[in-house]
């Protein structure tokens, strides 16, 4: 399915983070800050009605908790309504920022396509692959998704959907450092969802034999891959 070419332009906000002040910020009041307080008032705005949280199968990624938020438009994220979402807290040390104990890599993307199973699951994923290219050849890298590797992904066994989208707009944290420490982000963004308890090595790796994978790998200009398993979902009641 393409994006729309008039009306609202659907997106994605997404948010990669890490906790930098472990001795004052656990992970479980970390969990309970986004659960208990993030979330809602990020429902309490109009523009957002879903919200997944994520953590990485491995254990050594740099940051660990993803959370991906779905936009009916993208423009909400410049609106005074999303910039008005609370980032102050009184259930964190001290009342502070949650930008004192964690530092957030923050992406704004358009939607580019969805390519889905057309078998019917309304129950949230519960594994994600978060890969972001920055290819050499943009029109080669299009032509291989279309043609070759959207199919390969699909047919594996645990496979749900794959979501691609085009990089918008980034930021670290939402009151960025003078001098960014985040490297820019890769210019376009694939999320693959599959089933199941664990990521598909094996059927991923078969999936990725081909010669035209290879060539678009080892040309990448950028490239960053990492596997997340749900930790919660979130929708609003209506």
């Amino acid at each position: 399915m393409e994006r729309p070419a008039v009306g609202p332009d659907p997106g994605l906000l997404y948010v990669n983070s890490k906790i930098i002040q472990p001795d004052k910020l656990s992970s479980e009041q970390y969990t309970q800050w986004y659960e208990e307080t993030h979330i809602p008032d990020i429902f309490r705005t109009s523009g957002i009605d879903e919200a997944y949280r994520w953590q990485a199968l491995d254990p050594a990624t740099e940051r660990p908790y993803l959370a991906l938020y779905p936009l009916k438009d993208i423009s909400f994220l410049q609106s005074p309504e999303f910039k008005a979402i609370p980032v102050e807290e009184d259930k964190l040390p001290d009342e502070r920022q949650i930008f004192d104990f964690a530092n957030f890599d923050t992406r704004y993307y358009q939607f580019a396509q969805l390519y889905e199973s057309k078998t019917s699951n309304s129950s949230p994923p519960e594994i994600v692959i978060s890969a972001g290219f920055t290819p050499a050849d943009d029109e080669d890298y299009e032509n291989w998704y279309q043609q070759e590797h959207l199919q390969e992904i699909s047919g594996i066994s645990t496979w749900r959907r794959t979501e691609r989208y085009k990089l918008f707009f980034s930021r670290e944290n939402r009151k960025a450092p003078e001098k960014r420490t985040i490297p820019h982000p890769p210019k376009y963004l694939t999320l693959h969802f599959f089933d199941g308890d664990s990521c598909p090595e094996d059927e991923l790796a078969k999936a990725s034999e081909s010669e035209w994978t290879k060539k678009n790998m080892s040309t990448m200009k950028e490239a960053q891959v990492a596997a997340f398993k749900r930790l919660s979902y979130h929708k609003k009641q209506s």
